[in-house]
């Protein structure tokens, strides 16, 4: 299964996402049966288009074995948690606003 979720993206990218993928929600992208391939080429799409127009935020979920809890998490943009490995787990870290981050 692979999720796509955007927020705040250019329009051709749900445009582009809902002829490859069913659109379940606003902004919420849903596939079952996408292969390795066809989904490391629309995220490089995405990623493309995402550096020409660097505005707003995408994350694609998909299962990868060899990943904490068997989840690849993905991001472009400036997501408001950060994920991190603790102990072959995810974790969520959110800064407080005005912080550095740090």
């Amino acid at each position: 299964m692979v999720v796509i979720c955007l927020s705040d993206t250019a329009d051709r990218f749900h445009g582009f996402l809902r002829s490859a993928m069913l659109n379940v929600h606003p902004g919420v992208y849903l596939s079952m049966d996408l292969d390795a391939g066809s989904r490391e080429r629309i995220w490089e799409i995405l990623e493309g288009w995402w550096q020409a127009e660097p505005r707003g935020l995408a994350v694609m979920i998909s299962r990868d074995r060899s990943k904490p809890m068997d989840v690849d998490i993905r991001s472009l943009g400036s997501p408001k948690r950060v994920l991190l490995d603790f102990d072959g787990h995810y974790a969520l870290r959110r800064d407080p606003p005005g912080s550095d981050g740090a």
